[in-house]
């Protein structure tokens, strides 16, 4: 069956190159290179009959799932795929249910609590400061989603990424909350000096994105005030 992958560039995320991955191709960027169309990539494929795993990897480093996509599946190590399932009759198969998430809650730290009046810092010393930490709530959770923070550079290179997988895991309505973080005291990585951007994707779509500064002032206040 012939399978039309389409993602659109936006703004706020330049793709220079594009590929769709998955057990389809041996997820081998060089078997899935999309092609420019205006503002959208795109690439047609012939899939076979059975379930089927992929993602898009940006700029060769950053792996999303497909916006588009109707089914997310995990993995044997949970990690969660956009899913194409073809039945004999060459017949794809689509869920009809419709899956909501909502960010009730948002902010920069530098520590990991559950503190809901925690400072929210937009200033960070390299020497002072351990980690570099977003604090998500999420609320009318609904399905299972993948959850994806990536972190660039001054010089707007990806650093890193981190997933996670999102669902309600029970009746209660409580916000779920996520953390990620970067970590300040990797003695093998090197931090540049600068506004850092952060990223935040659902189920490969952009939702938002922040800043933060990284320096080695002197001090800060509480607030996050760099003081000289």
């Amino acid at each position: 069956m012939k399978i039309l992958f389409e993602y659109d560039e936006k703004e706020y995320l330049p793709i220079s190159t594009i590929s769709v991955i998955g057990d389809f191709n041996d997820y081998n960027p060089e078997k899935g290179n999309m092609v420019k169309d205006n503002n959208t990539w795109k690439l047609s494929y012939d899939i076979e009959p059975g379930e089927h795993r992929y993602k898009f990897l940006i700029n060769g480093n950053l792996k999303l799932n497909d916006p588009m996509a109707n089914i997310y599946l995990p993995d044997e190590n949970e990690e969660l795929w956009s899913t194409i399932m073809i039945n004999d009759k060459n017949e794809r198969l689509y869920n009809n249910a419709q899956y909501t998430v909502h960010i009730d809650k948002y902010n920069i730290t530098s520590v990991i609590n559950d503190d809901l009046n925690a400072i929210n810092k937009k200033n960070f010393n390299i020497f002072l400061d351990e980690k570099v930490v977003t604090r998500f709530d999420f609320t009318n959770v609904t399905g299972l989603h993948t959850v994806t923070v990536a972190w660039y550079t001054p010089k707007g290179e990806l650093f890193q990424t981190t997933d996670n997988n999102l669902f309600k895991p029970s009746e209660e309505d409580k916000p779920i909350r996520m953390w990620f973080w970067m970590d300040l005291k990797n003695n093998t990585q090197k931090y540049p000096y600068g506004t850092w951007k952060i990223k935040l994707f659902i189920d490969g779509e952009f939702i938002l994105e922040d800043q933060f500064n990284l320096s080695e002032a002197n001090a800060y206040s509480s607030k996050g005030k760099i003081l000289y």
